[in-house]
């Protein structure tokens, strides 16, 4: 939920509640001031009655619709009551004042009515008049405050996105504008410091796994360069040659393994930003023909249904590395006349091949998790499923009768 339709619905709740309270409130407190008025009235006609009397006159005289005059033996004290009068089929309410007075030695009881359809007319005008008043000045405050809400987000729209458009390999910072909010101005003080600190750790992380490339690489070089020497001497026992054997074996791993390490790192640092769109079919079939050799060696049948005009929208690299890993590992992982399908089934591609079940314990595209093949380096499928997550493309393994790798390439970039 957007923080302006948040505070919008909560302006509009606390509104609702306060005009119902305000509206009950202000609907008794009108009504109560009128009937007050009205009873001011009522003692004002009151004076009036009196002071219209004339001995030389009848008190009958002064009866009138809203006027009774009854004679009784009485003392009534003054008191106000409400009443209800049939007038054209329709009941009026009235208010009515009731009093005693002697007129030539009698004692009269005299009502006089006020109607109170007017007063509550004039009740109901007033409270809707106020109401409307107070709602017309709440939706003028409310849309104010979100277009004065809104137009300060504009500034945080803006640094969110660029802060989404942020490329951690382009070595440009972020620029942000400056806001009328202090909170804002403050935040993108944070945005700003932050985008610093995390270039300059990119570079400094570059640079150190550039370094390390370089350094680690060249004495694996030069020990495998030396142990070939020593192989190429002469009288040699067998024992020697076959610790030299283990010394060469063991720096060509080595020298693997650091290689893929630094792949790994340099996916993390998202190293590789360019992309171009490579056709899936051709790049598979470059793949295919790097291990043609391994697959005649094992007499494996490879059987392709993909659409020639998909392409991938990935770094050409990674696009490599990635197939290069998957279809090794369906070829160390395939049995002597066994079998490879590839195919694509909308954007879902599946990499199957035959092979018995692997023996592995824990998550299989984890670094260093591996079957009982000593040849592998358990890091291959890691490399996999890196680059994977690196395009948001889900994959998934399963086992039935048959390894598959499946890639829901719809879902990735």
């Amino acid at each position: 939920m957007k923080l302006t339709t948040k505070t919008g619905l909560s302006f509009i709740s606390l509104s609702a509640i306060f005009f119902l309270f305000g509206s009950v409130f202000m609907y008794f407190a009108v009504r109560v001031i009128l009937a007050e008025d009205l009873s001011s009235r009522l003692y004002q006609m009151q004076n009036d009655f009196i002071e219209n009397l004339n001995e030389d006159n009848d008190i009958n005289f002064l009866k009138s619709k809203h006027v009774f005059i009854t004679q009784t033996d009485k003392h009534i004290i003054t008191n106000f009551s409400d009443t209800v009068l049939i007038e054209y089929d329709q009941y009026v309410l009235y208010r009515k004042i009731n009093f005693y007075h002697n007129f030539k030695n009698y004692n009269y009881k005299i009502e006089i009515l006020q109607s109170q359809a007017q007063t509550d007319l004039l009740i109901w005008r007033i409270v809707i008049l106020n109401v409307a008043l107070a709602m017309s000045f709440f939706l003028i405050i409310f849309f104010l405050n979100h277009l004065s809400v809104k137009r300060g987000l504009r500034i945080f729209y803006k640094t969110v996105s660029k802060l989404e458009n942020f490329n951690i390999g382009k070595p440009e910072l972020i620029s942000f504008e400056n806001s009328e909010i202090d909170e804002l101005n403050k935040l993108t003080d944070v945005f700003k410091k932050m985008t610093l600190k995390i270039s300059n750790d990119y570079k400094e992380q570059k640079e150190y796994t550039e370094n390390v490339s370089h350094e680690i690489q060249t004495p694996l070089a030069i020990i495998s360069s030396k142990a070939d020497e020593l192989l190429q001497s002469e009288n040699l026992k067998k024992t020697e040659l076959e610790q030299l054997e283990i010394i060469m074996n063991t720096t060509t791993r080595l020298a693997k393994i650091n290689q893929a390490l630094i792949l790994l790192t340099k996916i993390d640092n998202r190293f590789y930003t360019n992309e171009e769109s490579i056709p899936l079919l051709k790049l598979i079939n470059e793949k295919l023909n790097f291990f043609e050799d391994l697959l005649t060696e094992k007499k494996i049948n490879v059987k392709l249904d993909i659409d020639s005009s998909y392409d991938l929208q990935m770094n050409s690299y990674l696009a490599h590395t990635l197939f290069l890993n998957l279809i090794k590992n369906a070829i160390m992982h395939n049995i002597v006349n066994g079998k490879i399908i590839i195919k694509l089934n909308s954007s879902s591609l599946s990499i199957l091949n035959t092979g018995p079940a692997l023996n592995v314990t824990g998550d299989i595209f984890k670094r260093f998790v591996r079957s009982e093949n000593k040849d592998s380096l358990g890091i291959g499928l890691s490399i996999v499923k890196k680059i994977c997550s690196y395009y948001s493309i889900p994959i998934s393994y399963n086992f039935n009768n048959l390894h598959e790798f499946i890639m829901n390439l719809e879902d990735g970039k």
